[in-house]
């Protein structure tokens, strides 16, 4: 028998009520009694859809929440759940469309437009994230008290959001503005603390070390002390405190998420079984069995080495479209081997993707960076990690432009030290120890070596020191090998307007500048020990 339009309105106000409190199972039982009666109640399905996501089933909130766009498609609020699922599996053609379709209908909504600018952000669609992210912050401000439901960290949180794409497109005052009203929200967001020391260099008249110190006794997780250090860390350095700035890096590092875990030993044998499965050259023969799409241009190297300064040189070039570092590589070759492993990369992985049907990853690949990509003759992929895959890339798309960046190996080995990467990434952990950075860059140079042996001119290695000494020579090597024909723009990168969602942000606006050669030798004696690893290894008398 049909349940009265009373029961139903009530079973729909008990589910949005169950699942509000966490209760998914009794919110789910109510949301089958309305779609027992009415199986077009868009509300009941969205429920359900949600209810699937937060039991970690993405495919199934995917299937679901499709019903509830289909029955009320400018529901701008379905339309970013269905894209947030969609990105994590991976289907990012489909989360940027959703995600365009549900901005399309002007959210007012600040979860729905936070969650929007998560997922641009993601994807690397900084100047949407922030539109997102500014209309959700002025609601707030316009309507104090109108969502007085948000909890103060989401708030911060928010802000802290906003000051990332601000950040990343160019907005640094904008960018510093967000933070230090997140700071004043939640004076111990030790993460906003961080984040503002990354945004300028800060002088012995400008500088918030007062504040840094007095907070370090205030500490509670090895994740605000990791952040916490890092702040202490650059800012101590920017005022020519090296001592004390390795002190706090030591000190950030010494209770950091994963480190106790650590195993330099398996880096080593992941970079490893990388070069054992892919350790043929191509054939010329064999080029009819690829994706033809001469489009990619891969820069790869160990992160802060120059790659975000290569990609918007080459990006600034009118025929070049820079995609960011784009996950799409490892999440293919992870969903056509099969690995049902937990990690994105793994040895698992690497052995099975020489056996792939190379024309349909090459295609996969070209078809999931869409709509993003197709705009123009070229596109940057510049994700550091896919060095582990050269062989790979160069099997599926022969045509693809191969660039890696190469820097001094003391500095490559502090710059990764002095870098504060994703906490939930396990693969820079190497960076919680200065000794594992020297060890993992040993892994590293001798992984590119063997591919340089393999693909010998299809692979061009770009030297950092080379690249800032003489950028107007060094670009012009570039956009040949490239194919590209010169444009001045190349050489003016950093007057164009554009973000830039890496790290490097703050400092590729001030263009090409040489003083981070040789950073190492401000440290002195402290670093004695990484050198001798490395000299031992053969890279200094």
């Amino acid at each position: 028998m049909a349940q009265s339009k009373s029961s139903i309105q009530g079973h729909h106000q008990a589910a949005l009520q169950a699942l509000q409190r966490g209760q998914l199972k009794e919110a789910h039982q109510h949301c089958l009694e309305i779609l027992k009666s009415d199986r077009m109640h868009a509300d009941a399905w969205f429920i359900c859809g949600v209810i699937a996501g937060r039991n970690k089933q993405a495919g199934k909130a995917i299937q679901i929440l499709q019903n509830a766009v289909g029955l009320d498609p400018e529901n701008a609020e379905y339309l970013a759940e269905l894209a947030k699922f969609q990105l994590a599996e991976g289907h990012f053609a489909q989360a940027l469309a959703s995600g365009k379709d549900a901005l399309d209908q002007e959210p007012h909504r600040i979860p729905v437009l936070n969650t929007l600018g998560a997922l641009f952000s993601h994807c690397g669609d900084q100047e949407r994230a922030a539109v997102c992210f500014k209309r959700a912050t002025q609601r707030l401000e316009n309507q104090p008290g109108k969502d007085a439901s948000l909890e103060p960290n989401y708030i911060a949180d928010l802000y802290f959001n906003l000051a990332a794409s601000l950040k990343f497109t160019g907005d640094l005052s904008g960018a510093e503005d967000a933070l230090l009203r997140s700071i004043t929200i939640l004076p111990h967001f030790f993460k906003a603390h961080w984040a503002l020391s990354g945004l300028k260099r800060y002088t012995a008249g400008n500088n918030h070390l007062d504040r840094l110190l007095a907070l370090r006794d205030e500490v509670g997780s090895p994740t605000d002390q990791l952040h916490l250090g890092h702040a202490l860390a650059k800012e101590q350095e920017d005022l020519g405190q090296y001592a004390e700035s390795l002190a706090s890096l030591e000190w950030a590092k010494a209770r950091a998420p994963g480190a106790a875990d650590y195993s330099p030993q398996e880096d080593a044998s992941l970079l490893r079984a990388a070069s054992t499965a892919f350790d043929r050259p191509l054939k010329e023969s064999d080029h009819a069995k690829r994706h033809d799409s001469h489009e990619p241009i891969f820069i790869v190297g160990m992160p802060r080495t120059g790659t975000t300064l290569l990609e918007q040189i080459l990006g600034a070039h009118s025929q070049v479209f820079d995609a960011g570092e784009l996950q799409n590589l490892p999440l293919l070759a992870k969903q056509l081997t099969g690995s049902t492993g937990p990690d994105q990369i793994d040895e698992q992985v690497l052995s099975q993707a020489a056996g792939l049907d190379m024309r349909q990853l090459g295609q996969a690949y070209i078809d999931s960076t869409r709509p993003r990509t197709g705009h123009t003759a070229h596109f940057i992929d510049k994700l550091p990690l896919n060095f582990l895959y050269l062989g790979l890339i160069r099997q599926a798309l022969p045509n693809a432009r191969l660039i890696c960046l190469r820097r001094d190996p003391m500095d490559t080995c502090l710059s990764n030290y002095r870098q504060l990467f994703a906490t939930q990434f396990r693969y820079y952990r190497y960076n919680l120890d200065l000794l594992n950075c020297g060890r993992y860059f040993i892994e590293f140079d001798r992984l590119i070596k063997h591919w340089k042996s393999l693909l010998g001119d299809a692979l061009l290695e770009v030297h950092y020191e080379a690249l800032v000494q003489d950028t107007q020579a060094q670009v012009a090597g570039l956009l040949e090998f490239c194919g590209l024909p010169f444009e001045q723009a190349c050489l003016d990168f950093h007057t164009r307007n554009a973000s830039v969602a890496t790290p490097s942000a703050t400092q590729i606006r001030r263009g090409v500048y040489s003083t981070s050669v040789g950073r190492w030798r401000h440290y002195g004696d402290a670093l004695v020990p990484l050198r001798n690893l490395l000299g031992e290894a053969g890279y200094y008398d």
